[in-house]
């Protein structure tokens, strides 16, 4: 088989059935994202507390990858989902700078395997990095030198728990709507087109 009759049967992974999905998923993660805006705003003053909601925010991007494990996935339920909280809390168009910088750790861990490995750890990696850097930064935004040592460890800890706790559940999740078959005709299509990547190279 030559590479160029192989690669002609690829199928495609963007299609109708997995927009659909990105947006329904889109939709849920603007609820959720909604609620944990004001909910972050509420508990500002208080940065380890604040960190306790960071987990919302790696939640429905673990659960956008696990179902339609595709290059990009996340972003595009972070602009989405971004879009529609514009009018529902008070980072009005910031809202989608937010949900893309949560989004794109998520995608940098899954880039760097090429989106082939899609184990639980992987997700979790995923929250760990989303969670630390989070941390790290409220840390210096208000002044890491200043603070007792148990304060510096538990802003930067409290959020990497929460958001790992987050991954975890957005995993679980997804593997419950897996099981219903959610999803299903974008990872068939992923899995043919990875077979037939494979034949290219026979």
């Amino acid at each position: 088989m030559t590479g160029r009759s192989a690669g002609a049967k690829r199928p495609g992974v963007y299609t109708t059935s997995y927009l659909l999905t990105a947006a329904a998923i889109a939709a849920a993660t603007a609820i959720l994202l909604t609620a944990g805006t004001w909910l972050g705003y509420a508990t500002l003053g208080v940065p380890w507390v604040n960190g306790v909601t960071l987990g919302l925010w790696t939640l429905p991007f673990a659960v956008a990858l696990r179902l339609l494990p595709v290059p990009g996935t996340a972003v595009l339920v972070a602009v989405f989902a971004g879009i529609v909280m514009i009018p529902f809390q008070p980072d009005t168009f910031r809202a989608i700078v937010v949900n893309l910088w949560y989004a794109f750790f998520f995608e940098l861990v899954f880039a760097v395997t090429l989106y082939r490995i899609r184990r639980t750890w992987l997700f979790l990696v995923g929250g760990v990095v989303n969670g630390a850097i989070w941390g790290v930064t409220q840390a210096l935004a208000i002044d890491a030198a200043a603070m007792e040592p148990w304060v510096l460890v538990a802003t930067v800890l409290i959020p990497t728990a929460s958001s790992v706790l987050g991954a975890w559940l957005g995993v679980v999740i997804a593997d419950g709507l897996i099981t219903r078959g959610v999803g299903r005709t974008t990872r068939k299509r992923l899995e043919q087109r990875r077979a037939a990547e494979v034949a290219v190279g026979e």
